[in-house]
Parts: C-alpha cells; sequence; structure tokens
C-alpha cells in the first residue's frame, strides 16, 4: 500500500504527461450565498495563488471566463523570477469554449456563441488561446479544455456536434503546436464523448475529462467509460459545492475518526482511490494544506463502499 499511496501522487495520461492528482479551483465567486450577487469575483486570486503555491499545490485549475488567468501569471511570474519555482515545475489547465452566461465576461469576449452559423468557432479558439497565453504570461499551458459540450438553451444535436468538432479540431492544432502539452474535454456525458471520438477527422483523442464528482454526484457510468477509454478524470466541486452536507455527513464524519483525518481530506482520498484527480478549493491556508495531505492513509474496501453508498444523483 504505501507504493499505491505514493503514486497517487500524479496520475498518467494517455500520452504520457503526468498530471497532479490534487489541483488548486480557481473559479473564485458565490454560487450559494443571497447575501451577494452571483458573479465571479476573481480578485479573491490575488491572496489565495500566492497561498496555494505557498502550502505546496503545483496544479493550478482555471478558464478564459473565470478571469483569474492575470493573478495566477502575475503569481507564477513572481515565483519564476525570484527562482522559488521553474515553469516547469506548475502545471497549469485552463478551459476554452463556454456558451454565453449571465455570470460571464460574455461582452469581453470569453465566451463563444456556439448556436451563431456566422461564429467561426476555429479561429475564436485559437484567438482566445493566444489570449490566456498572453493573461497567464507563459508561452504553454499543460492543458486545456473544451469548458462545456454546447450551449445551455440548444437541444439541436447537429449544431452542437459541429460546434464541438471545430472547437476540438482548434484544440488539435494548439496540441501539435506545442501551446498546450495535453487536450481534453469538460462536463462531457458519453454521448458527448462519441460522438467526437467516433468522428471520422479525429487525429487526437481527448486525454481528460474534467466533471463533477462529490460522493452525492458519482457520475459511475462517464467515469467507468473514461476509465476504460484511457481518458483521466478529473472532480471538479468533490465536496459538492459546500451546500450538499457531504462534510458533515454521519458516514463521513464516522470514517475521519476511524482514519484520524478530517472529512474533506476523506472525501478526497475516496476520489483519489478510484482514480479520479479532484480539485478542492478553500480561501484558508490549513484547509489547503489538509486538502494536500493525502498520502499517508487509505480507506478499507468496506469503507470505499460506504461513501459509494452516499449517491444521491444531485448536489
Amino acid at each position: 500500500m504505501p507504493g499505491q499511496i505514493e503514486n497517487m501522487r500524479e496520475f498518467t495520461l494517455s500520452n504520457g504527461t503526468k498530471l497532479p492528482s490534487v489541483g488548486f479551483g480557481t473559479a473564485f465567486g458565490n454560487w450559494t450565498s443571497p447575501d451577494s450577487p452571483p458573479l465571479f469575483y476573481p480578485e479573491q486570486a490575488w491572496s489565495a495563488v500566492p497561498t496555494a503555491l505557498k502550502v505546496g499545490y503545483r496544479h493550478i485549475d482555471t478558464a478564459y471566463m473565470y478571469n483569474s488567468h492575470r493573478p495566477i501569471g502575475v503569481t507564477l511570474g513572481q515565483q519564476f523570477a525570484s527562482g522559488a519555482l521553474t515553469r516547469g515545475d506548475v502545471w497549469i489547465t485552463t478551459k476554452l469554449f463556454h456558451p454565453p452566461a449571465p455570470i460571464a465576461f460574455t461582452r469581453m469576449g470569453k465566451t463563444v456563441d456556439m448556436t451563431n452559423s456566422e461564429v467561426n468557432i476555429y479561429e475564436k479558439i485559437m484567438l482566445d488561446m493566444e489570449r490566456s497565453l498572453d493573461e497567464l504570461c507563459v508561452g504553454y499551458v499543460d492543458l486545456v479544455l473544451m469548458h462545456w459540450p454546447g450551449d445551455f438553451d440548444s437541444k439541436d444535436p447537429v449544431v452542437n456536434t459541429r460546434a464541438r468538432r471545430e472547437c476540438w479540431r482548434a484544440f488539435e492544432d494548439i496540441y501539435q503546436s506545442g501551446r498546450a502539452r495535453a487536450i481534453g474535454v469538460s462536463n462531457f456525458n458519453i454521448k458527448h464523448l462519441q460522438s467526437l471520438t467516433e468522428w471520422q477527422d479525429l487525429r487526437v483523442s481527448p486525454m481528460v475529462n474534467q466533471i463533477e464528482n462529490s460522493p452525492s454526484i458519482q457520475q459511475r457510468d462517464i467515469v467507468d467509460y473514461c476509465q476504460q477509454n484511457g481518458i483521466q478524470v478529473v472532480a471538479w466541486s468533490p465536496f459538492g459545492s459546500g451546500v450538499s452536507g457531504v462534510l458533515t455527513d454521519p458516514i463521513v464524519k464516522g470514517i475521519a475518526e476511524q482514519v484520524g483525518k478530517n472529512t474533506g481530506q476523506v472525501i478526497l482520498r475516496w476520489l483519489l482511490q478510484r482514480g479520479i484527480a479532484c480539485l478542492p478549493k478553500s480561501s484558508s491556508e490549513t484547509r489547503m494544506a489538509g486538502n494536500l495531505d493525502l498520502f499517508d492513509f487509505s480507506l478499507s474496501e468496506e469503507q470505499m463502499t460506504q461513501i459509494n453508498s452516499m449517491e444521491k444523483g444531485k448536489t
């Protein structure tokens, strides 16, 4: 078991690149509290990202539409300038191809109108990639993901499939140019994945699918499909956005007492043992550090089964 625990610090993607298994999420904003508007708050990255690097995170997850590229890029630039880190020390994931949304920076061009036939999606993605690298102040990212499989309101499979494939064609060129070391997708179900991987013009298969995954929404069918087809699963919202009650669930609390860890560490460890990388997010330095402290214990088969039983299908 010690060797297996150590090996879970990173997962090898289908092209051989090694993804750090625990990353720091930077989608800063308010999604649940009635006390402030539902908006992105990228200014929170200015304090959170330096703290995350300080406690040991070397995998930073962001997206063009989060508007947190700039504070990440400046923070990393300072680390590079001081010699504390080199570019090769840090894994950067970003995402492109998000549909228009009320909370997004849409007028700035951070999203893509996928249903507008006049939009050249290939050129838009290539431009957004260059803008992302400019904001991040780097020459390449380690991973770029297709943020969503289509427009939220569109039910037209022909339009959505066409848009996905145009985006992926750009991703393949980005990958082959060296501007991304790996490419993948996010929030894809099995049908979305199949419509891409069965495309006759496919040159590079997706290496990652980043999806919501927590004890309350486990998406086992998608996880199984990805793992059977060499696609690494990465979990966003591993604690169910903090409103699902998984951190205070009696099952998780009981296991935490048994293994001498907190409930968040138990959930993250459960994900790792399922072969899933994870993206916890916190503003607390103590919790940030704790969310990395996952490699000196393991969960038994019985404990894994207990957490598996918490599936609700929703957060």
